[in-house]
């Protein structure tokens, strides 16, 4: 009776990972598909990623004699340069739209790689100025976002 019910548990968890995946992959697309409208450089700088790896892969075969066995590693790090070409270039995009925008530190905080612990507007004004407090390993950090003039009073209300 458990062997049955492993196996249905483990049917369900597959099915489940299967739909995140589509669903990854889904996003991953109209990231593509946005960025490609706003950024006409990225195809043509993707695709010379895969063709330029793919060449420079061929020519040292050249030289080892064996070409054919270096162009399939060749064309699979410039999938992976385009793929990180691609990356970076979304991050600068969306970070680029944030700028300026009231909440826009506190999002980047949440963004940020680490063990770090943010709280998102723990002082703030009727202005949308506003104090984050991050908590990692270094220790407290507070991050002010507005008018300088009007963040230091938080700032110092804050300490």
């Amino acid at each position: 009776m458990a062997g049955k019910q492993d196996k249905e548990t483990a049917k369900a968890a597959a099915a489940e990972r299967r739909v995140e995946r589509k669903a990854r992959r889904g996003q991953i697309f109209e990231a593509f598909k946005m960025q490609r409208r706003d950024d006409k450089l990225l195809v043509p700088l993707m695709a010379g990623a895969v063709i330029g790896t793919a060449a420079v892969a061929y020519v040292i075969g050249l030289f080892l004699k064996s070409q054919w066995l270096l162009l399939p590693l060749g064309v699979v790090l410039g999938a992976l340069l385009a793929v990180i070409i691609f990356g970076r270039r979304v991050q600068r995009s969306v970070y680029t739209k944030a700028e300026g925008q009231p909440g826009a530190a506190g999002w980047a905080l949440d963004q940020m790689r680490g063990r770090w612990t943010v709280t998102q507007a723990v002082a703030g004004t009727t202005q949308l100025d506003a104090v984050h407090r991050v908590i990692g390993r270094p220790g407290v950090v507070l991050v002010a976002e507005g008018v300088p003039h009007r963040v230091k009073g938080l700032l110092a209300q804050e300490k």
